[in-house]
């Protein structure tokens, strides 16, 4: 099974779509999955939105994890990490800058050898590319920090 972690903030609006997309595409797939929902309080209603999908697809399928504030991306993937049931982890931005349509090519591909990780690009093969980002993002997004 996968678990797939998504923190959150303020992502009411792109958590139903997303969750449809990886439903879609995993299912399609017959891959087993959880999404470890981690929501840092957000003020637009987004764990309601969780509480939701948790209904229609089952709280044992979506797994709210929430936090009482905002306390950053890189606790909300260990605050998941500790919850996740899986025995493979997937982590992914709510924000739909990560498309669930390459998580089976991603699985397929670390189960052709024996790979702990694998990883996407927006730079390399079917990568989406850095649509819509300004400057600065994009500036960020190429360049090492040491």
């Amino acid at each position: 099974m996968y678990s797939i972690i998504l923190p959150t903030y303020n992502e009411r609006d792109n958590l139903p779509l997303l969750v449809w997309m990886i439903d879609k595409y995993l299912g399609a797939a017959n891959i087993q999955y959880e999404i470890v929902i981690v929501d840092d309080g957000s003020p637009d209603g987004t764990q309601e939105a969780a509480k939701q999908l948790a209904k229609i697809y089952s709280e044992d399928r979506i797994v709210l994890r929430p936090r009482p504030r905002k306390l950053g991306l890189g606790t909300a993937y260990l605050h998941g990490l500790k919850h996740a049931k899986g025995d493979h982890v997937i982590l992914m931005d709510a924000d739909l800058s990560h498309h669930p349509k390459f998580i089976p090519q991603m699985v397929a591909k670390m189960r052709s050898g024996s790979f702990d990780i694998v990883t996407g690009s927006r730079y390399e093969g079917e990568g989406c590319g850095v649509y819509g980002w300004d400057l600065r993002r994009k500036v960020i997004s190429r360049v090492p920090i040491s």
